[in-house]
């Protein structure tokens, strides 16, 4: 709380005076004009107590100490010099802190300027900047070929048809150059390469994703199925439905694959010829994995997906290794189904259709599998990863059963008055089997770190070699939730490459 006297000094400064006038009793009074003043800044109730105040205090004490107002009014101007100096500091940093942030806007502008000067310049000697082929998925990359190296500058000087694009074979593309090139540019692009190398396919888009460093996973072995009942006072968990979980293997998969650089020059130039991209849209390292590799790991990986039965790679009678097929690197969902389907004591719902499916039976068929699929999933419907040529045969067996609806061209792609849709797989073509279950139950196994695979370059003479190492692998959560046809012809498939009937055999004959 202020003192009287502080309030003085306050009014005092205010009127710019060292003391009041006196009356003739030699108190201290306020004049007309300074009561005019005090009114203006603070209002007459103010003075009025101001007054008031004044004169009791001097009759109280006496006559004010003119010492103590000079004390008081020394206090007062004291502190506001100290106010003015901390204001006037505050400006000072509020100056600095402008003109810094006035400095900062005008060197974001000079480089926004500058990139947007060099954007539309061409690239130097050394490189060009590569945007890649798809600028919407893939973004901005920062690689630059090396445009020292012979190969590259052939490549540059044969598309812009310049006189000295000279090629000489093998001299052309010094592999070492080419191999210190390719590291460069996945050390430089590794995200990019690592999704493209593991891109989605038409199966691994309808499961969902388990991130795992571990070389199996395993569902719990019951989940919620109901929570609501009635109150009483007292825990009555209810118990949970029971279901069979099935383990889903992880494997470890590679790319070996041999490449003459030199055999491919006049190839690259074509596509870029074809695709109407440039060169530095396309560096020949990119080409060789994009084009040449990744392309066909796309197929090999939607065909093992599928049919995939894992064998161990083992050495042969001189003790070197071979190269194993496609389907042998890790266990399909087919193959993981067939296997089921000989498992007596399976929890998976298997669908009999009773005849061979054939274009005239296949409706009925798709109707009864329809039927057979438990009620939880009715309402809220299935996707029925379909062989493809087995959707085509109910497409056509519909348009010629309903040639004047809407569906006359064949494009059906759902079970009439049902909630479960087609879903045709690539994997699964040829092989006659079909199956539902819902995405959450159906996974894809990979790796925490996708950027742990690895993908590199050796060279031997003319030769380049790619290595690339991930790991993945598919199955199913709960065997309960997977409602599945699977064909004689996909479990006599199964049953060779397991060897089943090898077996059986030798057992008859003692072999």
């Amino acid at each position: 709380m202020f003192e009287f006297k502080d309030i003085l000094a306050g009014v005092l400064s205010t009127l710019g005076i060292k003391s009041f006038a006196k009356d003739d009793k030699g108190n201290s009074i306020l004049s007309a004009d300074q009561k005019t003043k005090l009114t203006e800044k603070w209002g007459d109730k103010f003075v009025a107590e101001f007054a008031q105040q004044l004169s009791a205090t001097q009759e109280e004490k006496g006559a004010i100490a003119e010492t103590e107002l000079q004390v008081a009014m020394a206090g007062l101007q004291a502190q506001n010099k100290a106010n003015a100096e901390e204001l006037k500091e505050l400006k000072d940093k509020l100056a600095a802190a402008d003109q810094k942030e006035k400095k900062l806007q005008a060197s974001i502008t000079e480089k926004e300027g500058q990139i947007t000067k060099l954007s539309k310049e061409p690239g130097s000697d050394d490189g060009k900047e590569v945007t890649g082929e798809n600028k919407k998925n893939m973004g901005k990359t920062q690689f630059k070929p090396d445009m020292s190296i012979e190969m590259n500058q052939f490549y540059n000087d044969k598309y812009y048809g310049k006189a000295s694009g000279e090629y000489s074979g093998n001299t052309t593309v010094d592999t070492q150059k080419l191999q210190t090139e390719f590291g460069k540019y996945v050390n430089s692009e590794k995200l990019e390469v690592i999704q493209r190398m593991l891109i989605k396919t038409t199966s691994t888009a309808l499961m969902s994703t388990i991130m795992t460093e571990k070389t199996e996973v395993r569902a719990i072995t019951g989940e919620i199925k109901s929570v609501l009942q009635q109150f009483i006072p007292h825990w009555t968990p209810k118990s949970k439905a029971t279901f069979t979980p099935l383990t889903i293997k992880n494997f470890k998969c590679k790319i070996n694959q041999s490449i003459i650089p030199s055999d491919i020059m006049e190839q690259i130039l074509g596509y870029l010829y074809d695709e109407n991209l440039k060169p530095e849209d396309m560096p020949i390292v990119k080409y060789i994995l994009f084009q040449l590799v990744f392309p066909k790991l796309d197929e090999d990986r939607e065909t093992a997906l599928a049919t995939g039965y894992y064998k161990e790679n083992k050495v042969d009678e001189n003790g070197k290794y071979s190269a194993s097929d496609a389907t042998s690197a890790l266990d399909g969902y087919l193959t993981i189904l067939s296997r089921e389907k000989l498992n007596a004591d399976t929890a998976v719902n298997f669908f009999d259709p009773k005849a061979t499916i054939t274009q005239d039976n296949i409706l009925d068929v798709f109707d009864a599998y329809a039927d057979s699929i438990k009620p939880v999933y009715q309402g809220s419907g299935l996707p029925v990863s379909i062989d493809p040529n087995l959707l085509l045969m109910y497409q056509r067996a519909y348009r010629k059963k309903y040639p004047n609806t809407k569906n006359e061209d064949g494009a059906k792609t759902s079970i009439d008055f049902t909630k479960f849709n087609f879903e045709p797989v690539e994997g699964m073509r040829g092989t006659g089997c079909f199956f539902a279950t819902p995405k959450e139950n159906w996974k894809h196994l990979m790796s925490q770190d996708p950027q742990s695979a690895k993908v590199w370059m050796a060279t031997v003479d003319y030769e380049a070699r790619i290595y690339a190492e991930y790991w993945e692998a598919t199955g199913f959560w709960l065997a309960d939730a997977i409602f599945a046809y699977i064909s004689d012809s996909q479990l006599t498939a199964y049953k060779t490459a397991a060897g089943i009937a090898a077996a059986a055999k030798s057992a008859a004959t003692g072999d």
